[in-house]
């Protein structure tokens, strides 16, 4: 009888982790029709003005410095960054800042990690002359490791750019291991304008 509770016990347990533990479903399929109501809560994404909700400090100080003057092209670096802006540029707009994320929801609801993208950029009503983007990502469950920046794009014209990341994300408990790469595209434009979409 003892050996039998303890049997039942540890089969609880077994189901109770590997429900605990099953990897998101696949990301991918279409969306629902026009009115209809999504069922799978797993694919997670999200955008916004400002700086990301819990960016890390190092993006809170770049993005400071794109605020405080420095020009830069496409990304931090010792070879991106220019110079400071000259002071009493005609028609100055100012700058902005965007971002989005992809991340993955468990069946139940919690989060299990999300890749971000931030991006800022400064216009002086004629052209962008100066922009940066940062990207992480974000570990919010036990198990799942960010295998870094897998994909890159910085690019586009004087007056609209467009910044394309994709990073990598692992599991694995009890030998069985899950894959995600989800990417982030933002594309921003001289009169402040900005688009974003997500995927993987």
């Amino acid at each position: 009888m003892h050996r039998c509770r303890g049997f039942i016990v540890g089969l609880v347990v077994a189901a109770c982790l590997a429900l605990a533990v099953v990897a998101p479903a696949t990301a991918g399929e279409p969306d629902p029709p026009d009115g209809a109501v999504a069922v799978d809560p797993v694919a997670v994404a999200g955008s916004g003005q400002g700086i990301a909700p819990r960016a890390p400090a190092w993006v809170r100080a770049g993005v400071a410095r794109i605020h405080n003057g420095a020009i830069e092209n496409g990304g931090p670096g010792p070879s991106a960054e220019r110079t400071l802006q000259r002071s009493g540029r005609v028609a100055w707009i100012g700058c902005k800042d965007v971002w989005a994320f992809r991340g993955y929801d468990h069946v139940l609801g919690y989060n299990l990690f999300r890749y971000y993208q931030q991006v800022s950029w400064c216009s002086n009503g004629f052209s962008i002359y100066s922009w940066s983007r940062f990207r992480w990502g974000e570990l919010n469950w036990p198990g799942w490791s960010f295998d870094g920046h897998v994909d890159s794009f910085l690019g586009g014209s004087a007056t609209a750019k467009r910044a394309w990341t994709q990073g990598a994300f692992h599991a694995c408990y009890f030998g069985w291991c899950d894959y995600k790469a989800p990417w982030v595209n933002i594309e921003v434009n001289v009169g402040g304008g900005w688009s974003a979409n997500t995927g993987g």
